[in-house]
C-alpha cells in the first residue's frame, strides 16, 4: 500500500515539473486578455486582444476556443496585441481554421523551444 502512495506521489511530482520545465524566469505576464465574437455576412470569428509585460519573448500564435491563429507583426503595437481569429470565411477560398488541442492561451517562442501559456481570456 505504501508503494502505491509513493509511486502516485512521484508520478504527480514528475507530471507537474514537466508542465513548467520550459518556462523562463523572465517570462512576460499577460494582462487584459479578452475576446469578443464577431459575425457578418462573410466571416465569423473572434477579436482577441492582450498586453504582455515585456518583449523578451515574442508570442507567435493565439488559441481561442480550439482555433489557433498565427500572430504577425501587424497584430502588434508596442506591448499590445490585437488578433482577428477567423473561425469561418466565405471571402477566403477554401478557408479552413487551424484546429488546436490546446486550451485558450498563447504560444511563445523561447530559446529552448516553443512554450504554451494557458490564458483565461475574458469576454468583452
Amino acid at each position: 500500500m505504501n508503494n502505491i502512495i509513493v509511486l502516485s506521489f512521484l508520478w504527480t511530482a514528475i507530471f507537474i515539473s514537466c508542465q513548467h520545465k520550459n518556462r523562463p524566469k523572465d517570462f512576460p505576464e499577460i494582462n487584459n486578455a479578452a475576446y469578443s465574437i464577431y459575425q457578418n455576412k462573410e466571416e465569423k470569428g473572434y477579436d482577441v486582444s492582450f498586453v504582455v509585460s515585456n518583449e523578451k519573448y515574442q508570442p507567435i500564435a493565439v488559441v481561442i476556443n480550439k482555433i489557433e491563429q498565427k500572430i504577425v507583426p501587424e497584430h502588434k503595437k508596442g506591448l499590445h496585441y490585437h488578433i482577428d481569429v477567423k473561425a469561418e470565411s466565405r471571402i477566403l477560398h477554401n478557408f479552413m481554421p487551424k484546429a488546436s488541442e490546446n486550451p485558450n492561451g498563447i504560444l511563445f517562442r523561447t530559446h529552448s523551444g516553443d512554450y504554451f501559456q494557458k490564458v483565461d481570456f475574458k469576454v468583452k
